[in-house]
């Protein structure tokens, strides 16, 4: 059975974002037309040129700009959300609200407050809609097997997670706390530092991490206008592995005797293999299908979404705040 797909937003990753790259299908418009089970009926933006664009490029007749309109009209059976990242909350409430809405797709963050995400979470609970996120690791391939091996005991026991990135600690930030969440577990304390000093609505703060199973960890934050960075250093009492991006490539390390020094143990390079990020968002859809058709939970829930966003406003409240915020007497 083909179910009848539709896009909000038609900027770079609803539809923008070029497919003959190494990353293969990487924007919805593209995952939706590229999946047996879903025809893209409709879309919706408010610019008319993107709007346009969108529906020149793939064909689509159905354009509008208004969502309700688009909700209405069209009577989307999935939808993705890939408005900015102020305007998540609206369009996911407006879908969840929509009578013929079997599953949603939204991209990250799931709202900018976590009660906000909560309530999002709750509405689908309740209607039966499967609410995924789109927190693209979670749709790697090669991600999914580094958590496997990880949570296998690949590493030991994890003792520190490290990392850095870029662009906001809810648009970024948020990415790297539910990587974090997947590869080696909850997140229980956070600790933030406002160490860039940016002005804008949602910045790039430093935090420390407890979490759940007594790993601890620091994010570091980088100016975007030096570079993009997304990293993640995990280190454990076996070895370590590095989440080099956009390199798209993880390095392992072996926690070995020392050939120089006796008594010292010391990390020695292993090998160093691709991450495999392509098609992510191909496999997001191609989840989401599933788990309409079949009652599965996403492979990035809304529950994910949920916790990913109490993450980061826990760092932004502490770095206010200026003392640790624990997540459990928060829940």
């Amino acid at each position: 059975m083909t179910l009848r797909a539709a896009l909000l937003g038609c900027g770079w990753i609803g539809s923008e974002f070029r497919t003959d790259t190494p990353v293969g299908i990487y924007n919805h418009a593209a995952a939706y037309r590229a999946c047996p089970d879903t025809e893209l009926v409709a879309i919706c933006d408010t610019d008319p040129e993107k709007l346009t664009r969108a529906g020149e490029r793939w064909k689509v007749t159905g354009r509008y700009t208004d969502a309700r309109e688009l909700l209405s009209q069209s009577a989307p059976e999935v939808i993705s959300i890939c408005t900015p990242d102020a305007m998540h909350f609206e369009g996911v409430k407006a879908a969840l609200s929509s009578p013929s809405v079997r599953g949603v797709l939204a991209e990250k963050p799931l709202a900018l407050e976590a009660a906000e995400a909560e309530e999002l979470a709750e509405m689908a609970r309740a209607r039966g809609v499967a609410l995924a996120v789109n927190y693209s690791r979670r749709y790697s391939t090669g991600h999914a097997e580094l958590r496997e091996w990880i949570r296998g005991g690949g590493l030991g026991k994890i003792v520190t997670v490290g990392g850095f990135y870029t662009k906001g600690t809810l648009h970024n930030g948020s990415h790297w706390f539910d990587l974090a969440r997947w590869m080696v577990g909850e997140i229980s304390e956070v600790t933030g530092f406002d160490m860039l000093g940016e002005t804008n609505p949602d910045p790039t703060l430093d935090a420390i991490l407890r979490f759940e199973n007594g790993a601890t960890g620091h994010l570091q934050a980088f100016n975007a206008s030096a570079g993009t960075l997304f990293e993640m250093d995990v280190l454990g009492t076996k070895g370590r592995v590095r989440v080099v991006e956009p390199a798209g490539q993880f390095a392992k390390f072996h926690l070995n005797e020392s050939r120089t020094f006796s008594g010292y143990r010391v990390f020695e390079a292993g090998d160093v293999w691709p991450a495999r990020n392509s098609d992510t968002v191909l496999h997001a859809v191609e989840d989401l299908i599933a788990c309409v058709k079949n009652g599965n939970v996403p492979r990035c829930s809304a529950d994910d979404g949920v916790a990913a966003v109490r993450v980061a406003r826990a760092v932004r409240d502490s770095a206010r705040l200026g003392r640790p915020i624990d997540l459990q007497k928060n829940v």
